[in-house]
């Protein structure tokens, strides 16, 4: 059933849900001996965390029958599919000239660190946190991107192996979550938007043996910041006409009527 609730009260329950999602493996490991040694299983277990929560609250707060729709992907997969291709492709062919094709690469192992990680991490971090707190609950974008990009960097952490290697990382990280932000509202509350961004840019660097983690070398940066620039050219371009959705006004506050 629908329900309507104040925006503190709202904001508590998607931050709270969400914390649950994200630590809520780690904590229960730390209690119970549960290991799963077939990858498929343990992926299944792992992503259940994130989605069990999250679309309970969802249902909760709008009925079940809402989930696609409140998690921005009741909206056409195929332009974010089209303009994922367009926009990455810099990427594709510049790690297929740099970079070589991995030795050891493993289908099942490149499906879930490109597919599944990049669809779940913009479910969970764009389409639940960020986007129900700006979309239902006052949020502005700044608070709500901040608040997702810290956790979506935090999140990542783990790649680095020294102190300035990690803060790198986590700033990297951190910038793409507010990039990815962006491009989903631009784009209509489109989700798949940045999923497949998400997707082939992880493929691109998963397919080919690029960098052990998400800072990457200068040429790998040159054109990942190249597919940066064509998402924004091309975004602006799409809202000519309308304007950008995200005006000043919104940037602290969002007073909106969904």
């Amino acid at each position: 059933m629908k329900t309507k609730l104040s925006p503190v009260v709202g904001s508590t329950i998607i931050i709270i849900t969400f914390l649950i999602a994200f630590y809520g493996k780690r904590i229960a490991n730390n209690y119970f001996d549960f290991s799963l040694s077939n990858p498929i299983l343990y992926t299944f277990y792992f992503y259940s965390w994130w989605l069990l929560p999250t679309i309970f609250a969802i249902s909760c707060l709008y009925g079940f029958r809402n989930v696609i729709k409140e998690a921005g992907l009741q909206k056409n997969p195929v332009s974010g599919l089209v303009f994922a291709l367009v926009t990455v492709s810099p990427m594709f062919i510049s790690s297929a000239i740099i970079g070589n094709i991995s030795g050891d690469l493993d289908l099942g192992i490149l499906i879930r660190s490109s597919l599944i990680a990049g669809f779940m991490e913009e479910y969970l971090f764009r389409g639940f946190l960020f986007g129900i707190l700006f979309r239902k609950f006052l949020w502005g974008f700044i608070p709500s991107a901040v608040l997702g990009a810290f956790f979506f960097g935090l999140g990542h952490i783990y790649q680095g192996n020294h102190f300035f290697e990690t803060m790198g990382i986590f700033l990297i990280t951190s910038m793409g979550a507010l990039w990815f932000a962006w491009l989903y509202i631009e784009w209509n509350e489109n989700l798949w938007v940045p999923v497949f961004l998400h997707v082939f840019m992880n493929l691109s660097w998963g397919l080919f043996d690029i960098s052990n983690n998400a800072l990457g070398d200068v040429y790998a940066n040159i054109f990942r910041i190249l597919t940066i620039t064509l998402t924004i050219v091309i975004t602006v371009f799409y809202n000519k006409n309308r304007g950008l959705k995200i005006k000043k006004g919104h940037l602290i506050i969002h007073y909106n009527k969904n």
